[in-house]
Protein backbone atom coordinates (compact mmCIF):
# COMPACT_ATOMS: atom_id res chain seq x y z
CA UNK A 1 0.00 0.00 0.00
CA UNK A 2 2.81 1.77 0.07
CA UNK A 3 4.17 1.76 -2.65
CA UNK A 4 0.53 2.43 -4.68
CA UNK A 5 0.55 5.65 -1.93
CA UNK A 6 3.94 6.81 -3.64
CA UNK A 7 2.57 6.20 -7.49
CA UNK A 8 -0.20 7.90 -6.72
CA UNK A 9 1.04 11.03 -4.97
CA UNK A 10 3.86 11.45 -6.98
CA UNK A 11 3.59 14.31 -9.76
CA UNK A 12 3.47 14.06 -13.24
CA UNK A 13 6.93 14.98 -14.71
CA UNK A 14 6.51 18.04 -16.74
CA UNK A 15 6.26 17.68 -20.30
CA UNK A 16 7.73 21.61 -20.24
CA UNK A 17 10.16 23.49 -18.35
CA UNK A 18 8.07 26.29 -16.48
CA UNK A 19 10.72 28.36 -16.19
CA UNK A 20 9.32 31.86 -17.23
CA UNK A 21 10.13 35.21 -16.55
CA UNK A 22 7.77 37.74 -14.71
CA UNK A 23 6.21 38.77 -17.72
CA UNK A 24 5.63 35.84 -18.93
CA UNK A 25 3.58 34.45 -16.27
CA UNK A 26 1.19 37.60 -16.33
CA UNK A 27 0.57 36.94 -20.12
CA UNK A 28 0.00 33.23 -19.54
CA UNK A 29 -2.38 33.36 -16.24
CA UNK A 30 -5.49 31.45 -18.06
CA UNK A 31 -2.85 28.50 -19.30
CA UNK A 32 -1.97 28.26 -15.55
CA UNK A 33 -5.74 27.51 -14.07
CA UNK A 34 -6.42 25.29 -16.93
CA UNK A 35 -3.35 22.98 -15.81
CA UNK A 36 -4.21 22.88 -12.54
CA UNK A 37 -7.88 21.92 -13.32
CA UNK A 38 -5.82 18.81 -15.62
CA UNK A 39 -4.16 18.72 -12.29
CA UNK A 40 -7.40 18.15 -9.67
CA UNK A 41 -9.22 16.03 -12.57
CA UNK A 42 -6.06 13.87 -12.32
CA UNK A 43 -5.94 13.68 -8.78
CA UNK A 44 -9.37 13.13 -8.71
CA UNK A 45 -9.14 9.98 -11.24
CA UNK A 46 -6.55 8.35 -9.15
CA UNK A 47 -8.13 8.60 -6.10
CA UNK A 48 -10.79 7.00 -7.90
CA UNK A 49 -8.15 4.33 -9.21
CA UNK A 50 -6.87 4.09 -5.48
CA UNK A 51 -10.48 3.38 -4.07
CA UNK A 52 -11.22 0.99 -6.49
CA UNK A 53 -8.04 -1.17 -6.33
CA UNK A 54 -8.93 -4.94 -4.06
CA UNK A 55 -6.38 -3.93 -1.77
CA UNK A 56 -7.42 -0.80 -0.44
CA UNK A 57 -11.65 -2.02 -0.91
CA UNK A 58 -10.77 -4.04 2.53
CA UNK A 59 -9.70 -1.28 4.25
CA UNK A 60 -11.15 1.29 6.67
CA UNK A 61 -13.01 4.29 5.41
CA UNK A 62 -11.93 5.87 8.40
CA UNK A 63 -8.58 5.46 7.09
CA UNK A 64 -9.21 6.18 3.16
CA UNK A 65 -10.52 9.56 4.24
CA UNK A 66 -7.23 10.57 6.62
CA UNK A 67 -4.95 9.21 3.53
CA UNK A 68 -7.10 11.21 0.75
CA UNK A 69 -6.74 14.15 3.01
CA UNK A 70 -3.35 14.37 3.35
CA UNK A 71 -2.73 14.22 -0.51
CA UNK A 72 -4.75 16.98 -0.63
CA UNK A 73 -8.16 16.41 -1.91
CA UNK A 74 -11.49 18.58 0.14
CA UNK A 75 -14.39 16.75 1.58
CA UNK A 76 -16.65 16.69 -0.63
CA UNK A 77 -14.76 15.13 -3.60
CA UNK A 78 -13.92 12.17 -1.11
CA UNK A 79 -17.41 11.74 0.16
CA UNK A 80 -18.18 11.74 -4.11
CA UNK A 81 -15.56 9.25 -4.63
CA UNK A 82 -16.72 6.77 -1.52
CA UNK A 83 -20.25 7.37 -3.00
CA UNK A 84 -19.22 6.41 -6.40
CA UNK A 85 -17.87 3.12 -4.55
CA UNK A 86 -19.89 0.07 -5.29
CA UNK A 87 -21.36 -1.58 -1.96
CA UNK A 88 -19.10 -3.23 0.04
CA UNK A 89 -19.91 -7.37 1.59
CA UNK A 90 -19.44 -7.41 5.41
CA UNK A 91 -15.92 -8.06 6.51
CA UNK A 92 -15.48 -11.90 6.97
CA UNK A 93 -13.49 -12.24 10.30
CA UNK A 94 -10.07 -14.43 9.40
CA UNK A 95 -11.15 -18.29 10.73
CA UNK A 96 -9.51 -18.32 13.90
CA UNK A 97 -11.27 -20.06 15.79
CA UNK A 98 -10.13 -22.51 18.69
CA UNK A 99 -10.40 -26.02 17.91
CA UNK A 100 -13.16 -28.17 19.42
CA UNK A 101 -12.30 -30.20 23.31
CA UNK A 102 -12.66 -33.88 22.32
CA UNK A 103 -15.83 -35.25 23.10
CA UNK A 104 -16.14 -36.70 26.31
CA UNK A 105 -19.56 -38.85 25.46
CA UNK A 106 -17.24 -41.78 25.73
CA UNK A 107 -16.45 -41.21 29.46
CA UNK A 108 -19.99 -39.78 30.67
CA UNK A 109 -21.09 -43.58 29.06
CA UNK A 110 -18.25 -45.08 31.30
CA UNK A 111 -18.91 -43.42 34.35
CA UNK A 112 -22.75 -43.95 34.33
CA UNK A 113 -22.01 -47.93 33.42
CA UNK A 114 -20.17 -47.51 36.50
CA UNK A 115 -22.79 -45.95 38.44
CA UNK A 116 -25.48 -48.52 37.51
CA UNK A 117 -23.35 -50.98 38.12
CA UNK A 118 -22.69 -49.88 42.10
CA UNK A 119 -26.29 -49.04 42.61
CA UNK A 120 -27.37 -52.75 41.16
CA UNK A 121 -24.75 -54.30 43.39
CA UNK A 122 -25.62 -52.39 46.49
CA UNK A 123 -29.12 -53.18 45.74
CA UNK A 124 -28.35 -56.72 45.26
CA UNK A 125 -26.31 -56.77 48.49
CA UNK A 126 -29.25 -54.98 50.53
CA UNK A 127 -31.63 -57.97 49.02
CA UNK A 128 -29.64 -60.34 50.22
CA UNK A 129 -28.93 -59.11 53.50
CA UNK A 130 -32.86 -58.38 53.78
CA UNK A 131 -34.15 -61.56 52.85
CA UNK A 132 -31.01 -63.84 54.58
CA UNK A 133 -31.43 -61.96 57.79
CA UNK A 134 -33.68 -59.29 58.37
CA UNK A 135 -37.20 -60.68 57.00
CA UNK A 136 -36.56 -64.33 58.48
CA UNK A 137 -36.57 -62.16 61.97
CA UNK A 138 -39.46 -59.75 60.94
CA UNK A 139 -41.63 -63.14 60.14
CA UNK A 140 -40.69 -64.77 63.33
CA UNK A 141 -41.64 -61.47 65.44
CA UNK A 142 -44.95 -61.43 63.39
CA UNK A 143 -45.90 -64.99 63.82
CA UNK A 144 -44.56 -64.68 67.95
CA UNK A 145 -46.93 -61.29 67.96
CA UNK A 146 -49.75 -63.43 66.29
CA UNK A 147 -49.38 -66.21 68.55
CA UNK A 148 -49.29 -64.49 71.19
CA UNK A 149 -52.50 -62.23 70.55
CA UNK A 150 -54.13 -65.52 69.89
CA UNK A 151 -53.23 -66.99 73.05
CA UNK A 152 -54.55 -63.70 75.12
CA UNK A 153 -57.74 -63.89 72.87
CA UNK A 154 -58.10 -67.33 74.12
CA UNK A 155 -57.78 -66.65 77.51
CA UNK A 156 -59.73 -63.30 77.47
CA UNK A 157 -62.56 -65.52 76.11
CA UNK A 158 -62.05 -68.60 78.43
CA UNK A 159 -62.13 -65.96 81.45
CA UNK A 160 -65.42 -64.34 79.70
CA UNK A 161 -66.46 -67.79 80.25
CA UNK A 162 -65.39 -68.85 83.63
CA UNK A 163 -67.21 -65.01 84.89
CA UNK A 164 -70.07 -65.99 82.70
CA UNK A 165 -70.72 -69.21 84.79
CA UNK A 166 -69.84 -67.98 87.89
CA UNK A 167 -72.34 -65.14 87.12
CA UNK A 168 -74.63 -67.65 86.57
CA UNK A 169 -73.62 -69.65 89.57
CA UNK A 170 -74.04 -66.73 91.73
CA UNK A 171 -77.58 -65.81 90.95
CA UNK A 172 -78.67 -69.53 91.55
CA UNK A 173 -76.76 -69.46 94.56
CA UNK A 174 -77.95 -66.34 95.99
CA UNK A 175 -81.46 -66.82 94.44
CA UNK A 176 -83.07 -67.42 98.04
CA UNK A 177 -81.53 -64.75 99.77
CA UNK A 178 -83.08 -61.80 100.25
CA UNK A 179 -83.29 -58.49 98.19
CA UNK A 180 -82.09 -54.99 99.60
CA UNK A 181 -84.63 -53.27 99.97
CA UNK A 182 -83.47 -49.80 98.73
CA UNK A 183 -85.13 -46.86 100.61
CA UNK A 184 -85.81 -49.10 103.68
CA UNK A 185 -85.22 -47.23 107.00
CA UNK A 186 -83.07 -48.31 110.27
CA UNK A 187 -84.86 -49.63 112.97
CA UNK A 188 -83.70 -47.24 115.26
CA UNK A 189 -85.46 -44.38 113.37
CA UNK A 190 -88.48 -46.01 112.03
CA UNK A 191 -89.90 -46.35 114.87
CA UNK A 192 -90.17 -42.52 115.07
CA UNK A 193 -93.39 -41.01 113.93
CA UNK A 194 -92.35 -37.31 114.81
CA UNK A 195 -89.38 -34.75 114.09
CA UNK A 196 -89.09 -34.24 117.91
CA UNK A 197 -88.66 -38.29 118.50
CA UNK A 198 -86.33 -38.13 115.75
CA UNK A 199 -84.53 -35.02 117.38
CA UNK A 200 -83.97 -37.15 120.47
CA UNK A 201 -82.66 -40.11 118.86
CA UNK A 202 -80.04 -38.17 117.34
CA UNK A 203 -79.22 -36.78 120.83
CA UNK A 204 -78.91 -40.27 122.53
CA UNK A 205 -76.69 -40.92 119.35
CA UNK A 206 -75.08 -37.74 119.01
CA UNK A 207 -75.41 -37.35 115.69
CA UNK A 208 -75.90 -34.02 113.33
CA UNK A 209 -78.74 -33.25 111.72
CA UNK A 210 -77.37 -33.50 108.16
CA UNK A 211 -76.24 -36.90 109.87
CA UNK A 212 -79.89 -38.03 110.01
CA UNK A 213 -81.22 -40.00 107.07
CA UNK A 214 -83.79 -38.04 104.60
CA UNK A 215 -85.94 -39.98 104.21
CA UNK A 216 -87.52 -40.10 107.87
CA UNK A 217 -87.35 -36.78 108.03
CA UNK A 218 -89.41 -36.33 105.35
CA UNK A 219 -91.85 -38.89 106.48
CA UNK A 220 -92.07 -37.37 110.38
CA UNK A 221 -92.64 -34.12 108.74
CA UNK A 222 -95.62 -35.32 106.39
CA UNK A 223 -96.48 -37.23 109.95
CA UNK A 224 -96.24 -33.73 111.82
CA UNK A 225 -98.34 -32.32 109.14
CA UNK A 226 -101.23 -34.35 109.08
CA UNK A 227 -100.96 -34.49 112.97
CA UNK A 228 -101.95 -30.78 112.60
CA UNK A 229 -105.47 -29.51 113.50
CA UNK A 230 -108.28 -29.50 110.44
CA UNK A 231 -104.93 -31.72 108.18
CA UNK A 232 -105.73 -35.25 109.30
CA UNK A 233 -107.21 -35.88 105.74
CA UNK A 234 -105.18 -33.49 103.63
CA UNK A 235 -101.59 -33.96 102.37
CA UNK A 236 -99.26 -31.00 102.35
CA UNK A 237 -97.60 -29.36 99.75
CA UNK A 238 -93.99 -28.88 99.20
CA UNK A 239 -94.02 -25.41 101.33
CA UNK A 240 -96.16 -26.80 103.59
CA UNK A 241 -93.84 -29.62 104.07
CA UNK A 242 -90.66 -27.74 104.37
CA UNK A 243 -92.55 -25.28 106.62
CA UNK A 244 -93.09 -27.93 109.25
CA UNK A 245 -89.45 -29.19 108.74
CA UNK A 246 -88.12 -26.08 109.22
CA UNK A 247 -90.49 -25.05 112.48
CA UNK A 248 -89.01 -28.25 113.98
CA UNK A 249 -85.73 -27.66 112.79
CA UNK A 250 -84.60 -24.34 112.91
CA UNK A 251 -81.03 -25.62 111.36
CA UNK A 252 -82.30 -25.37 108.34
CA UNK A 253 -83.02 -21.60 107.74
CA UNK A 254 -79.30 -21.25 107.58
CA UNK A 255 -76.54 -21.71 104.62
CA UNK A 256 -75.89 -25.14 105.26
CA UNK A 257 -79.28 -26.04 105.83
CA UNK A 258 -80.61 -24.74 102.66
CA UNK A 259 -78.18 -26.51 100.82
CA UNK A 260 -79.58 -29.61 102.68
CA UNK A 261 -83.14 -28.67 102.31
CA UNK A 262 -82.01 -28.99 98.31
CA UNK A 263 -80.78 -32.47 99.51
CA UNK A 264 -83.98 -32.96 100.94
CA UNK A 265 -85.66 -32.01 98.03
CA UNK A 266 -83.57 -34.01 95.56
CA UNK A 267 -85.15 -37.56 97.66
CA UNK A 268 -88.24 -36.32 98.13
CA UNK A 269 -88.67 -35.91 94.42
CA UNK A 270 -86.93 -39.42 93.35
CA UNK A 271 -87.93 -41.97 96.07
CA UNK A 272 -91.08 -43.76 95.08
CA UNK A 273 -92.42 -44.19 98.67
CA UNK A 274 -93.24 -40.18 98.12
CA UNK A 275 -95.84 -39.76 95.29
CA UNK A 276 -96.86 -36.55 93.41
CA UNK A 277 -100.64 -35.38 93.42
CA UNK A 278 -101.78 -32.81 91.72
CA UNK A 279 -104.71 -30.88 93.47
CA UNK A 280 -108.03 -30.81 92.10
CA UNK A 281 -109.34 -27.52 94.26
CA UNK A 282 -107.34 -25.08 91.85
CA UNK A 283 -108.86 -22.61 89.76
CA UNK A 284 -109.42 -23.78 85.85
CA UNK A 285 -106.35 -22.35 84.44
CA UNK A 286 -104.05 -21.66 86.73
CA UNK A 287 -101.09 -24.08 87.56
CA UNK A 288 -102.77 -26.98 90.16
CA UNK A 289 -100.06 -27.19 93.11
CA UNK A 290 -98.47 -30.73 93.86
CA UNK A 291 -99.78 -32.52 96.85
CA UNK A 292 -97.00 -35.39 98.39
CA UNK A 293 -98.37 -38.72 99.99
CA UNK A 294 -96.86 -41.16 101.87
CA UNK A 295 -96.74 -44.31 100.48
CA UNK A 296 -94.97 -46.78 103.15
CA UNK A 297 -93.11 -49.90 101.38
CA UNK A 298 -94.34 -53.54 101.04
CA UNK A 299 -92.86 -55.34 103.58
CA UNK A 300 -90.49 -58.19 103.13
CA UNK A 301 -91.68 -61.82 103.13
CA UNK A 302 -88.65 -63.87 104.37
CA UNK A 303 -87.71 -66.92 102.15
CA UNK A 304 -87.14 -70.42 103.22
CA UNK A 305 -83.73 -70.06 103.29
CA UNK A 306 -84.02 -66.75 105.46
CA UNK A 307 -86.36 -68.82 107.98
CA UNK A 308 -84.23 -71.53 108.28
CA UNK A 309 -81.44 -69.47 109.07
CA UNK A 310 -83.39 -67.60 111.90
CA UNK A 311 -84.25 -70.73 113.52
CA UNK A 312 -80.45 -71.91 113.26
CA UNK A 313 -79.43 -68.71 114.98
CA UNK A 314 -81.82 -69.29 117.47
CA UNK A 315 -81.78 -72.46 118.31
CA UNK A 316 -77.57 -72.20 118.63
CA UNK A 317 -78.14 -68.77 121.06
CA UNK A 318 -80.49 -71.28 123.30
CA UNK A 319 -78.00 -74.07 122.73
CA UNK A 320 -76.16 -74.75 126.39
CA UNK A 321 -72.77 -76.84 125.98
CA UNK A 322 -72.14 -79.71 128.91
CA UNK A 323 -70.64 -79.39 131.83
CA UNK A 324 -69.52 -82.12 133.09
CA UNK A 325 -65.51 -83.17 133.17
CA UNK A 326 -64.24 -86.35 131.67
CA UNK A 327 -62.47 -89.12 134.18
CA UNK A 328 -59.62 -89.16 131.97
CA UNK A 329 -58.85 -85.05 132.44
CA UNK A 330 -57.03 -84.90 135.62
CA UNK A 331 -55.06 -87.94 133.89
CA UNK A 332 -54.11 -85.95 131.04
CA UNK A 333 -53.13 -83.13 133.21
CA UNK A 334 -50.67 -85.09 135.45
CA UNK A 335 -48.96 -86.41 132.51
CA UNK A 336 -48.39 -83.10 130.93
CA UNK A 337 -46.88 -82.09 133.89
CA UNK A 338 -44.48 -84.85 134.07
CA UNK A 339 -43.64 -84.59 130.23
CA UNK A 340 -42.53 -80.26 131.08
CA UNK A 341 -40.65 -82.00 133.92
CA UNK A 342 -38.71 -84.49 132.14
CA UNK A 343 -38.19 -82.11 129.05
CA UNK A 344 -37.34 -79.57 131.56
CA UNK A 345 -34.45 -81.86 132.91
CA UNK A 346 -33.77 -82.90 129.47
CA UNK A 347 -32.34 -79.64 128.51
CA UNK A 348 -30.48 -78.73 131.59
CA UNK A 349 -26.85 -79.16 131.58
CA UNK A 350 -24.82 -81.44 133.02
CA UNK A 351 -23.90 -81.16 136.77
CA UNK A 352 -21.92 -83.32 138.86
CA UNK A 353 -22.85 -84.41 142.20
CA UNK A 354 -21.57 -82.07 144.83
CA UNK A 355 -18.78 -84.14 146.98
CA UNK A 356 -19.06 -84.36 151.04
CA UNK A 357 -17.28 -81.91 152.37
CA UNK A 358 -17.07 -79.23 149.13
CA UNK A 359 -18.64 -75.96 148.93
CA UNK A 360 -21.13 -76.27 146.10
CA UNK A 361 -21.27 -73.37 143.77
CA UNK A 362 -23.51 -70.69 143.48
CA UNK A 363 -26.27 -70.85 140.21
CA UNK A 364 -25.75 -68.33 138.60
CA UNK A 365 -28.90 -65.96 137.48
CA UNK A 366 -28.45 -66.33 134.36
CA UNK A 367 -28.58 -69.92 134.48
CA UNK A 368 -30.87 -69.85 136.38
CA UNK A 369 -32.87 -67.47 133.46
CA UNK A 370 -31.51 -70.14 130.70
CA UNK A 371 -33.19 -73.15 132.51
CA UNK A 372 -36.71 -71.77 132.52
CA UNK A 373 -36.49 -71.00 128.90
CA UNK A 374 -35.44 -74.45 128.03
CA UNK A 375 -38.52 -75.80 130.60
CA UNK A 376 -40.86 -73.33 129.01
CA UNK A 377 -39.72 -74.47 125.17
CA UNK A 378 -39.96 -78.64 126.27
CA UNK A 379 -43.42 -77.26 128.09
CA UNK A 380 -44.63 -75.84 124.91
CA UNK A 381 -43.19 -78.46 122.27
CA UNK A 382 -44.53 -81.66 124.72
CA UNK A 383 -48.19 -79.82 124.40
CA UNK A 384 -48.07 -79.10 121.11
CA UNK A 385 -47.11 -83.03 120.90
CA UNK A 386 -50.04 -84.18 122.99
CA UNK A 387 -52.98 -81.82 121.97
CA UNK A 388 -55.86 -84.22 120.01
CA UNK A 389 -56.09 -83.18 116.80
CA UNK A 390 -59.23 -81.90 115.79
CA UNK A 391 -60.83 -82.31 112.20
CA UNK A 392 -61.08 -80.45 109.63
CA UNK A 393 -63.91 -80.69 106.53
CA UNK A 394 -62.29 -80.77 103.18
CA UNK A 395 -63.62 -77.48 101.15
CA UNK A 396 -62.75 -78.35 97.83
CA UNK A 397 -61.96 -75.09 96.17
CA UNK A 398 -63.08 -73.76 93.08
CA UNK A 399 -61.05 -73.66 90.23
CA UNK A 400 -61.01 -71.23 87.52
CA UNK A 401 -60.97 -73.02 83.80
Amino acid sequence: MAEEDKSTTSPPAPSEPLQESGSQSGAHQPSQSTVEENNRSELILRARIFLRSSQIQSQDVFAKRRFLLDKGLNENEIELLLRELPPQLPRVPPRTYPQPLPSGLLTLLIGLARLLTWVAGGSAALLLLYHKVLLPRIVRTAEARKSLKMHQINLLQKLNASLQSFKETQTQCYAPLPRPVPHKEHSTFASCHGLLDVLKESETQNLQVNQLPQITLLRCAWEDFRALPGCADSNPRTEELFQVLESRIPWLVSDEGLAFERTLWDVLSTTPVFKELISQDSLEGATAPVRWVYVPPEPVVPTAFISSLNSLSKAISTFQYPTTSSPYQYTLQAMTEFTGYISSNLYTPYRPPSIPGTIASSIEPADEMKKEIRALKGLVLNRRSFMPTIPRANIPSRQVP
